[in-house]
């Protein structure tokens, strides 16, 4: 089964020089949008030139490269390794006094006969450009200009900026992003509001970064975040998007921070965007990890019971606080294994994904 990222799009019904091994099926992609994406662009004219709109035309490439993502992941579901006849299409939907713009993206996902990079891919000197249009240059020198600001922390997370680094992907201003998602955590309780805005343009910035680029990204912030609110909350980001990555979730369970394997146990229970017969093996590896690893942490002893020469069973807690058997930490609000009451423990979180197990064989076998 060929890779997500190595998936052919093609606009032709062929591919030149390659035989079609099988037909699939009629794949499909939709993505819809609020016009008032592009409203909020065209309030100012400086934008403008020409009768044209540099930012309008940049959302429009995003939507267009989001629609064939999303239909390579519907090709990749059926076990094709390309799509052939690619048609996007734009309309617009309204009602109520209300309207929306709809891309579909609609091909034929195919098993081509024999795939290989070097077929497909042109030759390194006719990669090279001969050219560069004014337009890039400009935009460079804007994104060299936004990072440099980023990195001196003179800037201001506005709606355009995060519209400019959403659109042209750049990925080099995450570490100030997430610096500015430090601050609006700390506000969380005196303007929620404000935080959820930043949390949604988050989301969207996240979201228009290739998969490879946003997983590590994520990954390696939920790892070195010390707050334990905010790493709570980056792990949300893995469940709202479907970012579940199995090695990328070992490697947290395997930390040696207590708070990030917690984390990666709740990341364990999150989705990807869909499963295949590799994932029941890795599944099955996640819980047997945990079942292995995920004892008491706290130290199971007797003392004496007052007035009586009898014992009676006592655990103390890594925070020093001695406790009777099942109850939690009067100290750490922890039990003996180290989860809180409002915390998903380790036996909830192998059950769960026993579970996902099951319903996934049932679903592929």
């Amino acid at each position: 089964m060929a890779n997500l990222k190595d998936i052919l799009v093609v606009t032709s019904s062929l591919v030149e020089g390659i035989k079609v091994k099988q037909y699939l099926k009629p794949v499909s992609a939709h993505v819809v949008a609020g016009t008032n994406i592009f409203s909020d662009f065209l309030g100012g004219l400086a934008d403008v030139f020409g009768g044209r709109s540099g930012s309008y035309q940049k959302q429009l490439t995003s939507l267009y490269n989001e629609a064939i993502e999303k239909i390579k992941y519907a090709a990749y579901e059926v076990g094709a390794n390309c799509i052939v006849g690619l048609s996007i299409d734009m309309d617009e939907i309204s009602g109520k006094g209300k309207s929306m713009f709809m891309l579909t993206a609609v091909g034929t996902a195919v098993i081509l006969e024999k795939i290989t990079t070097e077929e497909v891919e042109l030759p390194e000197s006719e990669l090279r450009l001969e050219n560069v249009g004014a337009d890039k240059i400009n935009l460079l020198r804007k994104k060299k200009a936004v990072i440099e600001k980023a990195s001196a922390n003179t800037w201001t997370l506005n709606d355009d900026m995060w519209n400019f680094i959403t659109v042209n992907r750049v990925d080099e201003v995450f570490p100030f992003v997430m610096k500015k998602f430090s601050e609006a955590m700390s506000h969380y309780h005196t303007d929620e509001g404000a935080f959820e805005r930043f949390y949604k343009f988050l989301l969207g910035y996240l979201g228009a970064l290739s998969d490879e680029k946003r997983l590590a990204l994520l990954y390696n912030e939920i790892a070195n975040e010390q707050n334990e609110r905010a790493g709570l909350r980056l792990t949300k980001i893995v469940k709202d998007l479907n970012l579940f990555d199995f090695y990328r979730t070992m490697n947290l369970l395997t930390n040696d921070n207590w708070l990030v394997q917690k984390r990666a146990l709740c990341i364990s229970t999150y989705d990807k965007p869909f499963y295949n017969r590799q994932d029941i093996q890795d599944l099955t590896k996640l819980i047997n990890y945990i079942q292995e690893n995920f004892r008491e942490r706290g130290t199971i002893t007797s003392k004496k019971q007052l007035l009586s020469s009898k014992e009676k069973q006592i655990w103390v807690c890594t925070c020093g606080k001695s406790n009777d058997m099942n109850v939690y930490c009067s100290g750490c609000e922890q039990d003996v294994f180290g989860f809180k009451e409002n915390e998903m423990n380790s036996d909830a979180v192998c059950n769960y994904l026993q579970q996902k197990v099951e319903l996934i064989s049932e679903y592929l076998n």
